[in-house]
């Protein structure tokens, strides 16, 4: 067995293990073993070169490399296919028309003035079909009454997250894997934890509504942005959402 096999071998272990440890680690790590992977595929191509290691061996033994490689790494492709301008990528680049914004800062006040829960996640540039799949299917243009009495108490999705893309609710009930970070006040819940956890693995934005206090915060990259005001929301919306 040559060194390229033996690094082939390794980067299949290590994709193995870095998409097994996926949810049981904080993002910056994750990261972290997504960059590692990549150095070391990219090494492992050029050691096939420079070893005289045959084309079609490399190709065979490669591929299936690359396309692990590529799966773990969706999210990073996605932004920078869009990046620079490839438009069959578009239409998970979720943008919503004003008058949608308008219903979204609706629906939120009335949630937030009576306390009740929320959890609405936009979708951006890369898919969420993963958490949709599991959900309850909605498929309807977003407004503010339809948004409201999903979330209101003792009803069957209220205590799922709602995905909105492209200005429809595509489903709700979705469930997201709760952040593993252990900086986060203990005073915040659930909601706030999956909300965290939902943008340290995707590019989306969601708004939370706190239960307890009716607070609205909006989590984005892994940062949570708590106690939030109605127009601070709206900017949120123009800056990561506008069309």
């Amino acid at each position: 067995m040559g060194e390229f096999d033996i690094l082939v071998i390794n980067i299949y272990l290590l994709t193995i293990f870095t998409i097994l440890v996926k949810s049981k680690t904080i993002s910056p790590i994750y990261r972290f073993f997504k960059l590692l992977i990549v150095a070391l595929f990219i090494w492992t191509f050029m050691t096939g070169i420079i070893d005289g290691v045959p084309a079609f061996e490399i190709v065979v033994k490669g591929f299936p490399v690359a396309l692990m490689v590529v799966i773990l790494i969706q999210t990073e492709v996605s932004l920078v296919v869009d990046l620079i301008g490839f438009k069959i990528f578009k239409k998970l680049n979720n943008k919503i028309e004003d008058p949608i914004k308008v219903e979204v800062i609706q629906a939120v006040d009335h949630l937030s003035r009576r306390q009740i829960g929320a959890l609405i996640t936009f979708e951006k540039n890369t898919s969420m079909n993963e958490f949709i799949n599991s959900a309850f299917p909605v498929n309807a243009m977003l407004n503010s009454d339809l948004l409201s009495t999903i979330f209101y108490p003792n009803t069957p999705l209220h205590d799922g997250a709602v995905i909105v893309r492209e200005g429809n609710i595509i489903c709700a009930g979705a469930y997201y894997p709760s952040t593993e970070r252990t900086d986060i006040p203990k005073e915040l819940g659930s909601r706030h934890r999956a909300a965290i956890g939902i943008s340290e693995v995707t590019d989306s934005l969601t708004i939370v509504i706190s239960e307890q206090s009716g607070q609205i915060s909006v989590a984005l990259d892994g940062y949570l942005d708590q106690d939030i005001s109605k127009e601070a929301l709206l900017l949120y919306l123009e800056k990561h959402l506008q069309v």
